[in-house]
């Protein structure tokens, strides 16, 4: 007659952690490596301004920038291209067009983009601030190279190439207006 026997396991206290431990340090030696080959690179902009402390601030620097015409560039990245704004207005070649259409081939036209704006910097020498307004599914890179296009201006003068700054501090504001 076969006995139906129940075994017990002996259970011990001491759990082995030596295997983990060895798991972890190599995982932490994997991930110091990897993070020296990253390139990591840094963007300067800013957001635009809000009340709050800085309020009062603002309020005297408003009261002093009355007094001159105040530009409040803003550029607007959309699937149809860059509509450029400011001090209230839109600037359009054709009502209901951006201002700078993609390139036939789907492209943003960065140049373009650069020649508006140095013709408005001459308007506005004292103007240095731009506001760029990115559309939801924007890609990373076009903003960057908007900022781009948008800080500097190489111009030759006198046989040398030369840079000019247009509007070197740039905000990125959400949404669309």
């Amino acid at each position: 007659m076969i006995k139906n026997r129940k075994r017990e396991l002996s259970v011990s206290g001491d759990i082995n952690v030596i295997p983990f431990i060895d798991m972890l340090s190599v995982i932490i030696i994997f991930l110091i490596m990897v993070a020296s080959f990253m390139n990591l690179g840094i963007v300067e902009s800013s957001m635009p301004r809000a009340g709050g402390a800085e309020a009062q601030a603002a309020q005297q620097e408003q009261k002093q920038q009355q007094e001159q015409q105040r530009l409040d560039l803003t550029i607007a990245i959309t699937e149809k291209g860059f509509y450029i704004g400011g001090a209230g207005a839109i600037l359009q070649e054709r009502a209901g067009e951006p201002t700078i259409p993609k390139k036939p081939d789907g492209e943003y036209d960065y140049q373009a983009l650069n020649d508006k704006l140095w013709e408005i910097k001459k308007e506005y020498p004292n103007e240095w601030t731009v506001i760029v307004l990115p559309e939801d599914g924007i890609k990373y890179e076009v903003i960057i190279k908007v900022m781009d296009a948008s800080r500097e201006r190489w111009i030759e003068e006198n046989g040398k190439k030369v840079k000019k700054y247009l509007f070197p501090n740039v905000a990125i504001a959400a949404g669309i207006f």
